[in-house]
C-alpha cells in the first residue's frame, strides 16, 4: 500500500485524494481509508529509511505478540539485560 501511495504522490496526486483511494486490508480498521496524518507519517518514515540505507521504500514487517506466545531469543536477551539494570529511582535490580 505504501508503494502505491508513494507512486501517486510522486505523480502529483494530493495526499487527501491518495487517502481516499487506499483501503486498509487488515486489523481493526480493515475496510477503512487511512487518515491523511497516517499517510504523511508513513511518507516521512519511508523517506527517512531511504535516506539511511538507500533501500527501496517498503514498510517494515511487524510481529504482533499475543499473550502466551513464546519469547524469541532476542526478547529473552532483552528481558535479562533489562532485569540486570538497577531501577532508576531505587537503584534496586529487578
Amino acid at each position: 500500500m505504501l508503494t502505491l501511495a508513494v507512486a501517486l504522490k510522486e505523480k502529483g496526486v494530493p495526499v487527501p485524494e491518495i487517502a481516499k483511494e487506499l483501503v486498509i486490508k487488515t486489523g481493526k480498521n480493515a475496510g477503512k481509508n487511512p487518515s491523511v496524518a497516517s499517510l504523511y507519517r508513513a511518507f516521512a518514515e519511508a523517506e527517512e529509511a531511504a535516506a539511511d540505507d538507500s533501500l527501496p521504500v517498503r514498510p517494515k514487517p511487524v510481529r504482533i505478540r499475543r499473550p502466551g506466545d513464546p519469547l524469541t531469543p532476542e526478547e529473552i536477551d532483552l528481558r535479562e539485560r533489562l532485569q540486570a539494570q538497577p531501577h532508576p529511582n531505587t537503584g534496586i535490580r529487578s
